[in-house]
């Protein structure tokens, strides 16, 4: 973890660019105190699908029913992975 005064930081700021690119994480301080902490963003694609069109994928079913969103919205909030039967994949 590196440090920079306020001045040191706008003087500095390509440095400081290349310290976040390699995961470092730098605090600014103000008078010798600690007053902000830069951290790198994580630049993870989310290559999952919108709720939008989940939604609008389960509206062209005819037997679809709000539970079925609810549920579908559940396992996209947390990650999880779908339940087999909800995949399309044959059982083999």
């Amino acid at each position: 973890m590196t440090t920079y005064s306020i001045r040191e930081a706008k003087a500095r700021l390509s440095e400081i660019l290349r310290d976040l690119d390699r995961g470092e994480e730098v605090i600014i301080t103000r008078r010798g105190r600690p007053c902000g902490r830069l951290t790198a963003v994580d630049t993870a694609v989310d290559d999952r699908p919108s709720l939008a069109t989940l939604r609008g994928a389960l509206s062209d079913l005819p037997d679809a029913e709000y539970q079925d969103f609810q549920d579908i919205k559940g396992i996209w909030e947390t990650r999880a992975e779908l339940p087999e039967e909800m995949t399309g994949t044959p059982d083999g």
